[in-house]
């Protein structure tokens, strides 16, 4: 019977290629030199709940270390956990899947768990797909996974499909966590955080995951559909507790703090930013937000408290775009940020979107010319991808770009689907080709060199500019 007590839980990320596994953040870091491999979140939560629950954990991240599937499958004989969970990807799934058959094979008795954004919407397909496959957990999963591991009856478990005989069940779902400082800080001693790097200082970095929910209606986002419609902070006591025990435990002393809205809340930015000055933390950080939110009193605060970037989604030069996006973005207020941030000295990185259904080459143009002028610090251009569940993915399957059920495998790096207006191998070329011509400025490679007189910082810049300049021109 396989509704029973958890004495041992081996979580993974499988050896199915490196990746940002944030349920609606599942980006391919090869070709992105801007995004550094983060730690899995996911895992490290889960790692923290089911130790407060009396479970022993192992978490194997296996891209971060290079290791495959004979690893695996070492390392489960050596284990012999109770149950199995799965950290998967939309464009990795049917790869991460080969885990669960694996461990079916070992142990026909271990109980195969995943979780994931891909589940919102196809949480029976995956598992009728996948006979190894017991359990999808939906939604948040802190509160989840342990009444799985404690040996709740199923049936009486919210928020999760699962296998039952030849049937396939699904529970309602689980509201949001609402009091998220109650969630345990996560289980970083459960991994080897060396493999996590800040990539311009090589300096040990980690997440710290400061809000959960996103109010706007973006096409191509998951964040509402994963994390709710309303943004739920945790208290700046709490984050800085975390801080804290992250320099004290494990030497850490680089950030992102992970929230799809951080600078939204001025006062909670501002009592947060204060609260790491007043405990003297030695720190430095970056941050993901939307460019009209900033104010110069805030940015200089942060800059204060050891910001020294932030990320935006911009998504499009092109203010109609943003406007079909449902990006509900002021576009007269993105320069004046960028050039706020420089003046206060945070740098910026602005993220550009490519191949949603409306895209043209003329509407690639203007986002191309766009980012020359806005002239941030960094850029990147993402292909689109149809994630189940967001109103993309409807519009792509209505207007023929995409068959309903269909998961492409490329994604980010590459065209996932045709547009309107072009089609894939028309689409294929236009990412290298704008970040040749926003990287390959002498402008830019000049400033570079200035702002940053570290000879440790100036050599892992040209490394990964060689290896940005070899696929550029690959």
């Amino acid at each position: 019977m396989l509704q029973r007590t958890w004495k041992k839980a081996f979580l993974i990320v499988p050896p199915t290629g490196k990746y940002i596994r944030e349920e609606r953040c599942q980006t391919p870091l090869e070709e992105l030199h801007t995004v550094a491999l983060r730690p899995p979140m996911d895992l490290l939560y889960m790692g923290a709940v089911l130790e407060r629950a009396g479970v022993e954990c192992r978490i194997a991240d296996y891209p971060a270390h290079n290791r495959g599937w004979d690893d695996f499958v070492e390392d489960l004989q050596n284990f012999q956990p109770d149950a199995l969970i799965l950290s998967i990807t939309t464009p990795t799934l049917e790869d991460d899947m080969i885990a669960a058959a694996k461990a079916k094979s070992i142990d026909p008795g271990i109980v195969t768990v995943t979780k994931g954004a891909h589940f919102i919407k196809l949480d029976t397909a995956a598992l009728d797909q996948y006979p190894p496959l017991d359990v999808v957990m939906r939604g948040e999963y802190e509160e989840t996974v342990v009444e799985l591991a404690e040996g709740k009856p199923w049936e009486d478990i919210a928020g999760i499909t699962y296998r039952n005989g030849s049937d396939i069940r699904r529970n309602p779902d689980r509201g949001y966590i609402q009091d998220i400082d109650s969630i345990p800080f996560p289980a970083r001693s459960l991994i080897d955080n060396s493999v996590y790097i800040r990539p311009d200082t090589g300096e040990l970095q980690t997440t710290i995951v400061a809000s959960r929910g996103c109010p706007f209606p973006c096409v191509y986002c998951l964040a509402p559909a994963v994390s709710g419609s309303k943004t739920r902070n945790r208290t700046p006591g709490n984050v800085i507790a975390e801080l804290k025990e992250c320099v004290d435990r494990h030497g850490i002393r680089n950030f992102l703090f992970r929230s799809d809205l951080f600078t939204a809340n001025k006062r909670w930015v501002m009592a947060l930013c204060q609260a790491i000055q007043k405990e003297g933390l030695d720190i430095q950080w970056s941050c993901n937000s939307r460019i009209d939110t900033l104010n110069e009193e805030m940015l200089r605060e942060m800059k204060k408290a050891g910001c020294w970037l932030i990320a935006f989604g911009v998504e499009s030069g092109d203010p109609d775009m943003l406007e079909k996006m449902r990006k509900q973005l002021q576009f007269d207020k993105i320069e004046p940020a960028v050039k706020l941030c420089r003046r206060t000295g945070i740098k910026s990185s602005v993220y550009f979107l490519i191949g949603l259904p409306w895209e043209s080459r003329e509407t690639f143009n203007r986002t191309k010319e766009f980012a020359r002028k806005l002239d941030p610090d960094f850029i990147e251009f993402f292909y689109s991808y149809p994630f189940h569940g967001t109103e993309f993915y409807d519009i792509a399957v209505k207007e023929g770009l995409l068959r309903d059920g269909e998961l492409p495998k490329a994604a980010y790096n590459h065209p996932a689907l045709p547009t309107l207006h072009l089609t894939l191998e028309e689409l294929e070329p236009l990412r290298k080709e704008v970040l040749r011509s926003f990287y390959l400025r002498p402008r830019f490679i000049l400033r570079t060199l200035m702002q940053n007189p570290s000879p440790k910082i100036l050599k892992n810049y040209m490394v990964y500019g060689i290896r940005q300049l070899r696929d550029l021109l690959r």
